[in-house]
C-alpha cells in the first residue's frame, strides 16, 4: 500500500498539463492506427483501460476533479471514434475485378450475308494462333504501361479460347484484330 501512496506522491509532483494531456494524447494516436488497421474492437478496451489511468493520475492530484475530467475523457474517446466512420482505404483490384470492369467484347459488326460462317484450317489457324501468342508473350514480359498491360490480358484471355480448334471465318477475323492489335503494341514497345 505505501507503493501506491509513493506513486501517487510522485505523480502529484508532475505538471498539471502533463497529467491532463497524456492519457487523451495516447487514445488519439491508438484511434488513429486502430482505424487505419480496422481494429475496432480492440479500440473499446484501450479506451476503458486508458481512462482508468487518466482518472488515477487527477486523482492524484485533486479527487474532486478528477470526476469531472473522467467525464471530459468519455466525450473525448466518443469523439475519437468517429475515425472508425472513414471508410477503409481498398487495397488494389485484382486484375480480374479491372478485367470485369473495362473488357468490351470486340465489335465484329454484322455479318454479312454473302460470308458463309465456315471453317477454316485447322494448321493454318493454329499457326497463325501460336504467332500472335508468341508476340504476346515477348509483350508481356516487357515494362508494359498500366493500360497496354490490361489491353494484352484481354488479348490473352481472348486468344485463349481459340486454342486448339478450328475456327469459323469470323472467329479468324477476330484473330487477326488480336494478331493487328498485337502487333501495334510490338512497334509501339519497339520488340
Amino acid at each position: 500500500m505505501d507503493l501506491m501512496y509513493q506513486l501517487m506522491d510522485l505523480v502529484a509532483k508532475l505538471p498539471e498539463l502533463v497529467v491532463i494531456l497524456v492519457c487523451p494524447a495516447l487514445l488519439l494516436v491508438c484511434g488513429v492506427l486502430f482505424a487505419i488497421f480496422g481494429l475496432k474492437k480492440v479500440y473499446l478496451p484501450v479506451a476503458v483501460g486508458l481512462g482508468g489511468v487518466a482518472f488515477f493520475l487527477t486523482a492524484s492530484k485533486d479527487l474532486a476533479s478528477s470526476f469531472a475530467y473522467l467525464g471530459l475523457y468519455t466525450v473525448w474517446a466518443i469523439l475519437v471514434t468517429l475515425f472508425f466512420l472513414i471508410p477503409p482505404r481498398k487495397r488494389g483490384t485484382s486484375q480480374e475485378e479491372m478485367f470485369e470492369t473495362f473488357y468490351r467484347p470486340l465489335d465484329l459488326g454484322e455479318e454479312s450475308e454473302s460470308i458463309p460462317d465456315e471453317t477454316l484450317d485447322e494448321e493454318e489457324c493454329s499457326l497463325r494462333l501460336s504467332h500472335t501468342l508468341e508476340l504476346l508473350e515477348k509483350l508481356k514480359k516487357s515494362d508494359l504501361s498500366a493500360g497496354d498491360r490490361l489491353e494484352a490480358d484481354a488479348l490473352s484471355k481472348t486468344l485463349d479460347g481459340f486454342s486448339e480448334r478450328e475456327l469459323t471465318s469470323s472467329e479468324m477475323r477476330s484473330l487477326n484484330d488480336c494478331l493487328a492489335t498485337v502487333l501495334k503494341l510490338t512497334a509501339k514497345y519497339k520488340l
